[in-house]
């Protein structure tokens, strides 16, 4: 199957201001896409990793997070959740809508300026904090049982909550108004894959250039321009990335994590996981076990 573009045109339902998506499929749409409408997308299950603008970060249940519009991305499953034989289910709730889903200036009047902060902050996509994801996962839930009237007002209610939530990290480090064309879209894509699925081996840049069918020198220019990071940076991203989640969910220890990630010593693992995280492997488990009692 050759990788398609990535331009994502959601069905239209009526006249309706908001699309609600309910999503169960083996794995995520793994390809790097992008679509007019923002979208407040709730993990239900599954896990993997988000690559938004310029950013990768790990995802799983319970979190929450909202794309801007035209901003592309891609939730990329876990290799578990390609295996037929594993029977796994990723499971997502998703709200799209556009500034003009209620009409030309219904989000400038001042009762809805709050929200209307938080859709042009939207650029830079958004992760709110896991209280947060957890108080309005509920409303969210909600929203499958609800129609009409009800269903906008309770949508307008959660958006509302969210707007005035300071406890929220931006994804990517800039906006990305104008979309990937859709041939580089799909060269993007074979490059995020195979980075993706090899991420833990010794990848070399005459093998990534090849998948793009580039010489070395013009897919390095190519990687920089569309991702905003050098293919190494972005592989050392991944890796931590990776990392990060094995600490969290695994019983294996740093020296292990280190090779399963794709770092051939443990000193430049932790010399570059500082570097990105800003604190140690095992400062990062200590922190990531306060914050887990914290929100208990």
């Amino acid at each position: 199957m050759q990788d398609k573009s990535i331009f994502f045109r959601l069905p239209k339902t009526g006249k309706e201001g908001f699309i609600v998506e309910y999503e169960t499929r083996p794995h995520m749409y793994d390809k790097l896409h992008y679509h007019p409408e923002m979208q407040l997308i709730y993990i239900l299950e599954g896990t993997g990793d988000l690559f938004v603008g310029d950013t990768f970060v790990s995802y799983e249940p319970g979190n929450l997070y909202l794309i801007g519009p035209n901003q592309s991305h891609v939730f990329k499953s876990d290799p578990v959740y390609f295996d037929d034989n594993k029977q796994l289910e990723c499971k997502t709730i998703s709200i799209f809508f556009h500034e003009q889903s209620l009409g030309n200036g219904f989000f400038s009047i001042e009762e809805t300026s709050e929200i209307r902060s938080l859709l042009e902050r939207s650029g830079r996509g958004i992760q709110f904090n896991p209280v947060v994801a957890e108080s309005i996962g509920p409303k969210i839930l909600k929203l499958l049982g609800l129609n009409g009237f009800d269903r906008l007002l309770e949508i307008l209610s959660i958006l509302n909550t969210l707007s005035t939530c300071e406890d929220f990290e931006y994804l990517a480090t800039m906006n990305t108004p104008v979309p990937l064309s859709d041939l580089k879209n799909q060269k993007v894509n074979k490059v995020f894959n195979y980075i993706i699925n090899n991420f833990h081996k010794d990848i070399k840049l005459e093998d990534v250039a090849k998948v793009a069918n580039y010489s070395q020198a013009a897919f390095c220019h190519f990687f920089k321009q569309h991702t905003q990071k050098t293919f190494v940076q972005f592989l050392i991203e991944l890796r931590v990335s990776n990392a990060c989640k094995m600490l969290r969910n695994s019983d294996f220890n740093i020296s292990q994590i280190c090779y399963e990630c794709g770092f051939n010593n443990v000193s430049n693992f932790n010399r570059q996981f500082k570097k990105i995280t800003g604190v140690s492997p095992s400062a990062y488990i200590k922190k990531y076990e306060e914050k887990s009692l914290s929100w208990m």
